[in-house]
């Protein structure tokens, strides 16, 4: 007896992923290291969770966290 693949299935990894421009928007804000509140939702309602801060706060905290750390220059 033949077994479907993920994809004959509809399991495949490419079912449930947003529209190609909200990826290629998501890469551009990764490249140019800005935050990505959608991105942040998206994990928390995958991890089983409400989000715990709103789009003020984050985009506050991913910025103060952006200023902490070592730089050469």
């Amino acid at each position: 007896m033949r077994r479907g693949t993920e994809r004959e299935r509809g399991n495949g990894k490419g079912e449930g992923a947003p529209p190609f421009p909200t990826r290629l928007a998501r890469v551009l804000r990764r490249i140019i290291g800005a935050p990505d509140y959608a991105a942040y939702v998206e994990h928390c309602r995958v991890a089983g969770h409400a989000p715990k801060l709103s789009e003020a706060e984050y985009v506050a905290e991913f910025f103060e966290s952006k200023g902490k750390g070592v730089r050469c220059c």
